[in-house]
């Protein structure tokens, strides 16, 4: 089977007990549509034939049986390419539980106990094909089956036009429509602004370049500790923690950065969010993960820019929650009227959308290609001269990782491809094609009207 890297929002709902995942299909229909959206093609369209496909009883009246695995096959064109593609989405979906053996309720269980041999990628990326526990072929004689809550939960939002989802039907639970209220929410360019530098603060924090997350009071109560979260998920080492306390001046190379570190600052922004908020829900509390989980994934549907009550809506665990997202960037929070609000901003919306890494040609989900194909900045000349309009310190520093800083201005970062700087990247974790694909996806737009957008005796070389 063809190895497919999946997005860390698919991954860590993969990472989940079957339970867990149960738990969260029955109680939340949001979970179920983030689910459905951050599938690939394939895999879409078998969710949403499956969920249609009712089970059908047996001759002698004895039980129920799914749809046959040649029943499947017969789904897609009858090629080899057609076929693995079936296979790698039936996999996945496996993976997700939201696709089960008939007769085989144990099977995610028994899997489980393969769960520390499976390879899982620095990014939090899970490997498919690497656990035989989910392989699907098109020639077995196994029947499978839709899981019951994801499936209700699917059909209702279709056949609702997506209408009164949420808790007694509310589709925006806790929306605020008061004009005090709505006057206290900042504008789109101010909230963006707003997630953006708390976002860079954060990146920054971690490349050691910034002691925003390491000043005095970054310890107060609802605030995250983002260099313990770091250090958990395995991008720094005790080094960095050290080096944030005297100062925070040192650079990537000496701020104890590992090479996971590395390579997750060349990913996306949304893949960035789930490594970390994959390890600050397993930090929670094991009781309120799942409250945790349910929460997020609704709140990638709520609309950006609109306040949102906290007070008398939200539980004591999704208050806590909020806090905490409000120190990455993801929320931003007011009080008003003797109650407190949260507002989404542009980087909670994006949470479950695009799920798997392989899929597409950046290696990224399609909106995050998008986004950043919307803002690229990059420019490679064939000498190896790299310039970059950007006012970013957090792309700069990237930059930093595998170029030679020759001039940085306020609005553009100059430097040079070389074999000591490319080298250091390689040293560190960073490999060749992701420093050719961090160029290619972040292009800048009279680049990328040239094919190929990064010369081939730049990537050759």
């Amino acid at each position: 089977m063809t190895t497919v890297r999946d997005g860390a929002f698919v991954a860590f709902l993969t990472q989940l007990r079957a339970h867990d995942l149960d738990a969260l299909y029955g109680t939340s229909p949001w979970a179920s549509l983030a689910v459905v959206r951050a599938l690939d093609a394939v895999a879409k369209q078998i969710v949403l034939r499956l969920v249609y496909c009712a089970p059908t009883t047996t001759t002698d009246g004895g039980g129920v049986h799914g749809i046959g695995a040649d029943v499947l096959a017969r789904w897609v064109m009858d090629t080899g390419d057609a076929r693995g593609a079936l296979e790698r989405a039936m996999a996945r979906l496996m993976r997700l539980r939201v696709v089960l053996e008939e007769d085989s309720n144990d099977a995610r269980a028994d899997a489980e106990n393969d769960v520390a041999a499976m390879e899982i990628d620095a990014g939090g990326g899970a490997f498919v094909g690497s656990s035989p526990a989910w392989a699907f072929s098109v020639n077995s004689t196994k029947t499978y089956r839709v899981h019951g809550a994801f499936a209700a939960n699917v059909r209702e939002a279709l056949e609702r036009g997506f209408v009164g989802l949420g808790e007694d039907g509310e589709d925006d639970e806790g929306l605020s429509s008061d004009a005090e209220v709505v006057s206290r929410v900042p504008d789109r360019a101010t909230l963006n602004a707003y997630a953006k530098s708390k976002w860079e603060d954060l990146l920054l924090t971690l490349t050691g370049a910034s002691d925003a997350f390491a000043r005095p009071g970054s310890g107060a109560k609802g605030r995250l500790d983002a260099q313990a979260l770091f250090r958990a998920a395995g991008l720094t080492t005790a080094a960095a923690a050290s080096a944030a306390k005297k100062g925070g001046s040192k650079r990537l190379r000496n701020a104890g950065v590992t090479a996971a570190g590395f390579r997750f600052l060349l990913t996306t922004a949304q893949e960035q969010i789930w490594v970390l908020l994959t390890q600050y829900v397993r930090d929670s509390q094991s009781a309120d993960a799942t409250s945790a989980i349910s929460f997020l994934l609704r709140l990638s549907f709520q609309r950006p820019g609109r306040a949102y009550a906290m007070t008398g809506t939200l539980s004591d665990t999704e208050q806590d929650v909020v806090r905490d997202l409000t120190h990455l960037g993801l929320l931003y929070t007011f009080d008003a009227k003797k109650k407190s609000y949260y507002v989404p901003t542009l980087l909670s919306s994006g949470l479950s959308g695009g799920g798997f890494a392989g899929d597409g040609d950046g290696g990224g989900s399609t909106e995050s290609s998008n986004a950043t194909a919307a803002d690229g900045h990059i420019i490679v000349e064939t000498n190896y001269r790299v310039y970059a309009y950007t006012s970013s310190a957090v792309e700069m520093e990237i930059l930093r990782l595998f170029t030679r800083a020759d001039y940085r201005l306020p609005n553009l970062y100059v430097g040079m491809l070389t074999r000591e700087s490319v080298q250091n990247a390689l040293r560190a974790g960073v490999d060749a094609e992701q420093i050719v694909g961090y160029i290619r996806a972040h292009a800048h737009k009279q680049v990328r009207r040239k094919k190929p957008s990064v010369p081939h005796t730049v990537c050759d070389q």
